[in-house]
């Protein structure tokens, strides 16, 4: 595997984990179940679409100004099917990240962090995508995309926690076709910020060490 040094492509910091550990217990607060109206012993995921059975998500955009998270108008998360082969092209709408959550000093770090790397202005909306993906079979997998871009000028994967849990590391290749030039585990904190314009992306599949037990990765994906 090669190496990629060329900073335009992909940058790598730690958050400090006295702030990964601020936002840490908002994860076991995602939606994970909604009941039927008409009948309420039916259960179905709080994530109806393709990945809901191994992925919890929360999705809000946001601006950063003057040192506050500013929540914006809620909208429907769609990519293009040409880009997002998985399940492009459909309308997908989450409940916001909770707002104790964005006035909290862990989440005005991460995305301040992600602001001054991209250079981007207080105008600018960042859409944050909150994590929990599940290991609930043999190689679930984590980015069911496959190699992907996302459709974005920058890319961020800041990782959170993890529990039982091998696999799950992040790939990123110079073109789709090649073999990946960079592998990582998302260890917490951790804060790579990808080129989405320019390089690839994608992740290992996910297993249980303890297969009696949850296993799962918590991460936060900025995009801009």
């Amino acid at each position: 595997m090669t190496a990629l040094n060329n900073q335009n492509l992909l940058q790598l910091r730690f958050v400090n984990q006295a702030n990964i550990d601020l936002v840490k217990p908002s994860f076991d607060n995602l939606p994970a179940i909604l009941c039927n109206a008409k009948r309420r012993d039916f259960r179905v995921p709080a994530n109806l679409y393709a990945d809901g059975a191994f992925r919890k998500r929360r999705y809000s955009v946001v601006k950063m100004q003057n040192g506050e998270i500013k929540l914006q108008q809620a909208k429907a998360f769609v990519q293009d099917d040409s880009i997002n082969t998985f399940q492009g092209n459909v309308e997908r709408t989450y409940e916001n990240l909770e707002q104790n959550l964005l006035e909290s000093e862990g989440m005005k770090s991460i995305v301040n962090e992600f602001r001054q790397l991209t250079g981007i202005d207080e105008q600018r909306d960042i859409e944050i995508h909150q994590f929990r993906m599940l290991a609930i079979d043999s190689d679930t997998p984590a980015a069911p995309e496959g190699v992907h871009q996302d459709g974005f000028d920058h890319v961020c994967i800041c990782g959170v926690s993890h529990e039982n849990l091998e696999g799950g590391e992040l790939l990123v290749y110079e073109n789709k076709q090649a073999e990946p030039c960079f592998k990582m585990e998302i260890k917490d904190g951790m804060f790579a910020l990808i080129n989405d314009r320019q390089v690839w992306h994608n992740a290992t599949p996910m297993n249980k060490i303890d297969a009696s037990k949850p296993g799962y990765l918590d991460c936060f994906v900025l995009t801009s």
